[in-house]
C-alpha cells in the first residue's frame, strides 16, 4: 500500500512541477490495486454517518462546556478510468425508498424548564437557523456555486441540529422524518449529478460516486433507527462498495493531477471507515485500518511539505497545519485503541496547535486578503475542535482552557461572519453554518440541564 501511494503522489508531484497544478483543490480517484482488507473499530463512534458526515473527524454537534462521548458486497469488476463512465452505470439511479417514521407516543416533558418561553424562543430560533442553512445550501449546490462535500457538510450540520433540538423538547420519534429528508436532498444531489452527464468534466464521475455513497450511508443510518437489521445490512454492503470505487476514482484523478489532497484524503478515509462499521456490525475487532489510513495521511503530509519547500500554492502554510493535525489526530486515536494514553495525550496536543495555528492563519491573515473565505475558518476550527475535545477526554485539567479557547475562536467567527453585508453566491449559508455552530453550545447546555 505504501509502496502504491509513494507512486501516486510521485506522479503528481510530476504533474505539479511542470505546471499542471498551480492552487490548492480539493479532489481524489482510483486505483487498480484491490483495496486493503482490514481496518480498525473506532469505539468513540457509533455509525458510518456520524463520522463520514463530518469531513473534519468531529460531531456537529459539539460540546464546548465538556466533553460528550464519542457508534451483500458486491466484488468491483472494474475501475472507472478518468472521465469514463461505464454503459452500466449511465441513468441509473437510487430505487431504496425513505422509511416511514412512527407514530408519536404520547410523553411527559422531564424538565419544566424545557417548555419556559425563553428556552423554546431559543430553540425555535435555532431549527430556524438550521433550516436556513438548509435552504440555502441547497439553493446554492443546485446553482453549481457550492461543492458537494461542503453541500454534504452544511445539510449534516443543519439536521444535527434538528434532531437535537427535537429531542432536547423529547420529540424523538422526529428523528427518522428528519433522516428522510435528508435522504430526500442527497437523492436529489444524486439525480443532478447523474442529469448533468459530462464525463468530460473534471471530477465529475467522482462526485457522482461520491453522492451515491452520502446516500448509502444515509440508508445506513435511517436502517438502524429503524432497527431493520437486514436493510442495515444491505446499505453497509452498498456503502462498502461505493467507497471502494469512490477512492478508486479519486486516486486516478489524484495520479494525473485531476484531484487534489483533500479529496484523496477524504477517500482514502472513507474506505477505512466502511470496514470498520462492517467490523463493528459483524461485531469483528481488527486494529490494521487505523494504521494504514495514518500511512495514508503520512504520504499526504509529506506531499504536502514538499510543495510547501518549492513554493507551490498546495504547500501554503496554513495546508501544512491542517495536513499535520489531521494525521496526528488519526495517530492519536490509533493510539488511544492500543491503550498508550500518554501517545495519544502527544498526539492530541500536537494535532490540537496545528489545527488551531491554520484557523489563526486564515482568520488573520488569509481571509482579510481574499485568500481564504469564511468557509475555510469554519472547517479548520472544526478539527482544532475535534482535537481538543479529544486531548480533553484525556486531559481534564486542561479541558477549562481548551473550552474557552474554542469559544473565544468561535465568538470571533460569529462577529465576522456578521459583518459580512453582501450574502450573495453561497456566502449566506456560510454564515449560518458559523451560527449553527454557535447554536450548539446552546444544545449542549440543555442537554447537561436534562441530565441532572
Amino acid at each position: 500500500m505504501s509502496d502504491r501511494i509513494h507512486f501516486c503522489i510521485s506522479c503528481s508531484l510530476l504533474l505539479f512541477m511542470v505546471g499542471l497544478v498551480v492552487a490548492p483543490s480539493s479532489s481524489q480517484s482510483p486505483s487498480p490495486e484491490p483495496p486493503r482488507q482490514n481496518y480498525t473499530s473506532l469505539q468513540t463512534r457509533q455509525t458510518v454517518q456520524q463520522f463520514l458526515d463530518e469531513e473534519s473527524e468531529q460531531t456537529a454537534l459539539v460540546s464546548l462546556s465538556g466533553v460528550l462521548p464519542e457508534n451483500n458486497n458486491q466484488d468491483i469488476k472494474h475501475y472507472i478510468p478518468l472521465n469514463v463512465v461505464p454503459q452500466i452505470t449511465a441513468g441509473k439511479t437510487e430505487q431504496q425508498s425513505p422509511v416511514s417514521a412512527p407514530k408519536p407516543k404520547n410523553q411527559v416533558p422531564k424538565q419544566n424548564w424545557s417548555s419556559s418561553r425563553a428556552v423554546r424562543q431559543k430553540l425555535e430560533q435555532t431549527v430556524e437557523t438550521a433550516n436556513g442553512l438548509i435552504y440555502q445550501s441547497e439553493n446554492s449546490f443546485s446553482r453549481g456555486l457550492l461543492p458537494l462535500v461542503d453541500y454534504n457538510l452544511a445539510l449534516n450540520l443543519a439536521y444535527d441540529t434538528k434532531i437535537k433540538a427535537a429531542e432536547i423538547q423529547n420529540q424523538n420519534h422526529v428523528k427518522l422524518q428528519l433522516l428522510n429528508e435528508k435522504r430526500n436532498l442527497i437523492q436529489k444531489a444524486v439525480e443532478q449529478l447523474q442529469a448533468f452527464n459530462q464525463p468530460a468534466a473534471q471530477g465529475w464521475y467522482g462526485d457522482l460516486v461520491h453522492a451515491r455513497l452520502l446516500l448509502a450511508q444515509n440508508d445506513y443510518e435511517i436502517a438502524g433507527v429503524s432497527n431493520n437489521r437486514d436493510r442495515q445490512q444491505a446499505a453497509l454492503g452498498q456503502v462498502t462498495r461505493l467507497a471502494n470505487e469512490y477512492h478508486s476514482v479519486r486516486e486516478v484523478e489524484f495520479r494525473v493531477g485531476e484531484a487534489g489532497i483533500d479529496e484523496y484524503r477524504r477517500a482514502s478515509r472513507a474506505v477505512n471507515i466502511a470496514r470498520q462499521e462492517q467490523n463493528r456490525f459483524s461485531k469483528v475487532k481488527d486494529e490494521t485500518s487505523l494504521m494504514n489510513y495514518a500511512e495514508d495521511l503520512r504520504q499526504i503530509e509529506t506531499a504536502v511539505e514538499w510543495f510547501s519547500s518549492n513554493g507551490a500554492g498546495l504547500g501554503r502554510a496554513d495546508l501544512v497545519d491542517l495536513s499535520k493535525a489531521h494525521l496526528n489526530y488519526v495517530e492519536g486515536r490509533y493510539s488511544q485503541n492500543q491503550n498508550r494514553e500518554s501517545e495519544s495525550r502527544k498526539f492530541f496536543a500536537d494535532s490540537l496547535q496545528q489545527a488551531k495555528a491554520a484557523w489563526e492563519l486564515r482568520i488573520d491573515q488569509y481571509y482579510p486578503r481574499g485568500t481564504a473565505n469564511l468557509h475555510d475558518i469554519t472547517t479548520s476550527w472544526i478539527l482544532w475542535n475535534a482535537s481538543g475535545s479529544a486531548l480533553s477526554e484525556l486531559k481534564s485539567s486542561q479541558s477549562a482552557n481548551i473550552k474557552q479557547s474554542l469559544t473565544e475562536g468561535l465568538d470571533r467567527m460569529v462577529n465576522t461572519a456578521d459583518q459580512i453585508t453582501d450574502r450573495r453566491g453561497r456566502l449566506a449559508g456560510d454564515i449560518s453554518m458559523v451560527h449553527c455552530l454557535k447554536n450548539s453550545e446552546f444544545l449542549v447546555e440543555l442537554q447537561n440541564v436534562q441530565k441532572k
